[in-house]
């Protein structure tokens, strides 16, 4: 843990660096975080460049870099009200972004705004298993080294892409649960099968 949360925390600005050289957890938060705002970088030698465990975020900025070694640079079963990344959230493994449901809380993302880098090197750029409300894409959503660029078993209500949604191998969005509008001016591609 660089930070572990369980209370209340009005301001993180960071312009260096929060990490863990060991083990998970570049941030772990189950309380509040107001706003969030980082323009270093926030990383995780294992697991969870950020980890908000059924807390509330709700304002979180990237212009710099949130990642982990393994899997998740965001992983989030709370809320998180708005997440406006410009910089790079990124995964040695899995997950970009996960945003996840449990059986006792499901991640909520109102607004989701990317104008940089989601990415994992394996599966799975973005992971939504929850409800993301306004999801707009100006820049790059992907799967490095296989399948998924956006994987959806939740709800996402307005998806707009005009940057780049893509996959190494198969499925550069693939859906089984909601996506009730979806509108490209993008790319949306997968080096295997499935596009879309």
């Amino acid at each position: 843990y660089g930070i572990y949360n369980e209370g209340t925390i009005t301001t993180i600005a960071n312009t260096g660096n929060i990490k863990t050289l060991g083990d998970d957890y570049g941030i772990y938060s189950s309380g509040t975080i107001t706003t969030l705002t980082n323009s270093g970088t926030i990383s995780a030698a294992d697991f969870y460049g950020i980890r908000n465990d059924a807390g509330t975020i709700t304002t979180l900025t990237n212009s710099g870099t949130i990642s982990a070694a393994d899997d998740y640079g965001i992983i989030s079963n709370g809320t998180i009200t708005t997440l406006t990344n410009s910089g790079t959230i990124s995964s040695g493994d899995d997950g970009g972004i996960y945003n996840m449901s449990v059986s006792n809380s499901t991640g909520i993302i109102t607004t989701l705004t990317n104008s940089g880098t989601i990415s994992a090197y394996d599966d799975y750029g973005l992971r939504n298993e929850g409800t993301i409300t306004t999801l707009n894409n100006t820049g790059n959503i992907k799967a490095l080294g296989d399948d998924y660029g956006i994987r959806n078993s939740g709800v996402i209500t307005t998806l707009t892409n005009s940057g780049t949604i893509s996959a190494a191998d198969d499925y550069g969005i693939r859906n089984s649960g909601v996506i009730t509008t979806l509108t490209n001016n993008g790319t949306i591609s997968a080096g295997g099968d499935y596009g879309l």
